[in-house]
């Protein structure tokens, strides 16, 4: 079946991480659900909005476009 994706967005509220929220519904067609938290001490997390995809910190303090969380999306898939 279909691999399960975990999406987190960590950081507060901000225009950065909306943004980012923003281009990862559009990347994944709105079908996978993003967890957002203000923070994680798993991971250490200096900028954000953070990206972690399947436990992996994919990119801190900025925002990816469509296409990178694309390309992240299909490698960790």
């Amino acid at each position: 079946g279909e691999k399960i994706m975990e999406i987190k967005v960590i950081g507060t509220n901000s225009s950065n991480r909306l943004k980012l929220i923003k281009n990862i519904k559009k990347a994944t067609d709105n079908k996978i659900n993003i967890q957002l938290l203000e923070k994680d001490n798993k991971y250490n997390i200096t900028n954000t909005p953070a990206l972690i995809i399947n436990d992996k910190l994919i990119s801190q303090g900025k925002v990816l476009n469509e296409r990178e969380i694309k390309k992240f999306i299909e490698v960790l898939a």
